[in-house]
This record gives C-alpha cells, sequence and structure tokens, in this order.
C-alpha cells in the first residue's frame, strides 16, 4: 500500500517563471508533487513525465526510491493534465523550461540530482543530461527518439495542417486495465482521454518531435551511467527508439527489456512487468 501522507502536492513555484501559465486547474493525478525526508537526503531524483502525460503517472517508482533513501521531485510540465486549450497553447519551451529551471534549483541543493524520464521525458532528460556534468544517473523509460505515429508523410501532414488545423480527432478508448497508483486513482482517466488522447495535436507534435531529434542527438556523447526500460510491447514508440539509441551509444547501450511490459510501464496492466521495471530502476540506482 502507498503511504499518500508522505507526498507533498507542490513543487517550488520558481519552476513556473517564465513559462505558458496555465488557465485551468489539473486534475487531481496530474499535481506536481514531491516526496522529501525530514533529513534531507544528499541525493535526489527529477523526474520528467511524457508527451500528454502527467506526474500520477510516475508515482510508482517515485515511491520506492524515496523508501530506498532518496528525495524525488515530479513537475507537472505546463498543458499538461489540465485542458485541451492550456495544452494547444504550451510548446516544447514551456515544457523544457520547467525541466531546465527545476535542474538549476535542485543543483543548489542537492549534491546530486539524477534523472528519470518517461516517454518524451527521455529525451528531455537527455538534452538535460548531456548539457550537465554535475547530472548523475539517468534512467531512461520507454525511450523516446523516434514514434511509430511520426514518420516523415506524417510529419509532413502536420506540418500543412498545423496552420489551420490545432487537433485531429484519433482512436481512442478507456481502459480499466492499468494499475494507476496516484492518490485517488483512476478518477482522472476519462475527462484526460476527451481532453487529450482523443487527439493528434498538430503544432505540439511538431514540438515533440523536435524534443526527439534533440535527445538522440545528445546521447550520442552522454558521459554517464544510465539505464534504458525497454517494454518489449511497446507499440508507440519504443523499438526504433531503440536501434537509434544502439546505434548513437554503441558499446555503451545499457537495456533492460521487459517481457510483457507496454508503453505505460510504470503503472502497467501487467503487474508483473510493472515489478520488473521498478526493481531494475532501484537496482540501477543503488549501483556504485
Amino acid at each position: 500500500m502507498i503511504d499518500y501522507g508522505k507526498m507533498t502536492y507542490e513543487v517550488p513555484e520558481e519552476w513556473y517563471e517564465g513559462v505558458y501559465k496555465d488557465e485551468k486547474e489539473c486534475t487531481q493525478g496530474s499535481r506536481s508533487f514531491s516526496m522529501l525526508h525530514e533529513e534531507k537526503s544528499e541525493e535526489c531524483w527529477l523526474f520528467i513525465h511524457g508527451y500528454r502525460g502527467y506526474p500520477g503517472e510516475m508515482v510508482r517508482p517515485a515511491v520506492d526510491l524515496f523508501d530506498a533513501g532518496y528525495d524525488v521531485y515530479v513537475p507537472r510540465l505546463p498543458g499538461h493534465g489540465t485542458c485541451g486549450k492550456d495544452f494547444i497553447r504550451s510548446h516544447s519551451k514551456d515544457w523544457m523550461g520547467v525541466a531546465s529551471n527545476a535542474l538549476a534549483d535542485l543543483k543548489t541543493k542537492y549534491k546530486t540530482v539524477h534523472l528519470l524520464g518517461h516517454s518524451m521525458g527521455t529525451a528531455m532528460a537527455a538534452i538535460l543530461g548531456c548539457k550537465d556534468p554535475q547530472v548523475g544517473k539517468i534512467v531512461y523509460v520507454s525511450l523516446s527518439f523516434e514514434n511509430n505515429q511520426m514518420k516523415q508523410p506524417a510529419r509532413l501532414m502536420l506540418k500543412l495542417l498545423s496552420p489551420f488545423t490545432p487537433k485531429v480527432r484519433c482512436k481512442w478508448h478507456l481502459s480499466k486495465r492499468y494499475h494507476q497508483h496516484y492518490e485517488g486513482a483512476p478518477c482522472d482517466e476519462a475527462y484526460l482521454g476527451e481532453e487529450y488522447w482523443k487527439w493528434f495535436f498538430t503544432k505540439q507534435l511538431l514540438e515533440y518531435y523536435k524534443l526527439l531529434k534533440e535527445g538522440l542527438q545528445m546521447v550520442k556523447d552522454y558521459p554517464h551511467d544510465h539505464l534504458v526500460i525497454y517494454p518489449l510491447k511497446d507499440s508507440v514508440i519504443t523499438e526504433p527508439s531503440i536501434r537509434l539509441y544502439k546505434e548513437a551509444v554503441g558499446s555503451r547501450a545499457n537495456v533492460v527489456e521487459i517481457e510483457n511490459g507496454t508503453h505505460s510501464i510504470l503503472y502497467d496492466k501487467d503487474p508483473e512487468a510493472e515489478e520488473k521495471a521498478v526493481q531494475a530502476i532501484l537496482k540501477f540506482a543503488e549501483k556504485r
């Protein structure tokens, strides 16, 4: 059982300076949160969630790393977890702005800051970590350097549509098979589906792809210890991303394959796959 009393639903306000300000309140599961020990740890983890994702998706590894002795911070990226209108008004500079502000602030407070990114958050973690030798370890979950839905014809179509059409409907249905861990789950799923997951957002997808390309370029020179969690049933992005990653880093590749894991491995419909992923993250975190 998760002790939600250990969670504080806030992160420093200054992390949001200079970025898009959401007009709508975020949902319960989308709240930024932190988990801090009474006696501050020397090391912390900064989590970065994915495109159209939210902090509540990352509760499980946050709790386990906190129990292992680390302080943990999970900020909500602008435009996420509120409404589709906010998302359309946000851009990659806003998403990266919060992550960059958070890292800069945490570096003044902790001896070491480690990064964990999920999906788009993996590209953002690569961009941040590879520019900063003070970053410690990085965990990439559902690695995102390419996207099966963003092949060249689709990108060209998005460029044509984006000046005139902010979003295009896509297929999505509510599934109750995933094991969300945020407090009050799964109360937000239907609402977030209607606002985010039923739509292709034309400009935001192009912004997302820019981050993917930059992340791939940066990871080639990444000097630090890192881990890739590769869910083998990830139909969204992982297989081409893994191939590009291995080509980029060569013998430095460090991949843990999770046989039945999906893109949503941190709250997977297969509890055993989720457990394997979290245990791999903990083992990596504790590695000296």
